[in-house]
């Protein structure tokens, strides 16, 4: 049993580092405090996103930015795979400890 739920649990993480889930279903799977530091590398992750998108001076919107100072969704859309294997990473490495994990999966042990 034991050996089964570490197999899930290694599939996860590939699957994670991988891309293939959305940063809400990769928080969901957490502990609420490694949930938070999870969510806190994904939004450190956004804004250089965000940042280098401000840094080419060729701006979504005739106007220039419509995101000063806060996170710009078409850096992320544009880089969608990316990004998610960039959150991917960060989740595996708290998931990697299961102490980190919900408590869903200790019943799967």
């Amino acid at each position: 049993m034991i050996l089964a739920a570490f197999d899930q649990a290694d599939r996860m993480m590939a699957h994670a580092v991988g891309g293939r889930f959305a940063k809400d279903v990769l928080a969901g799977m957490l502990t609420p405090a490694s949930r938070a530091a999870f969510l806190d590398a994904c939004a450190g992750i956004e804004k250089r996103y965000t940042e280098a998108c401000a840094a080419t001076h060729d701006p979504c919107l005739e106007s220039g930015c419509s995101c000063e100072d806060e996170v710009c969704l078409q850096p992320l859309e544009r880089a969608a795979a990316e990004y998610r294997r960039a959150c991917g990473a960060e989740w595996a490495r708290l998931f990697a400890d299961p102490a980190n994990r919900d408590p869903f999966w200790a019943a799967a042990a």
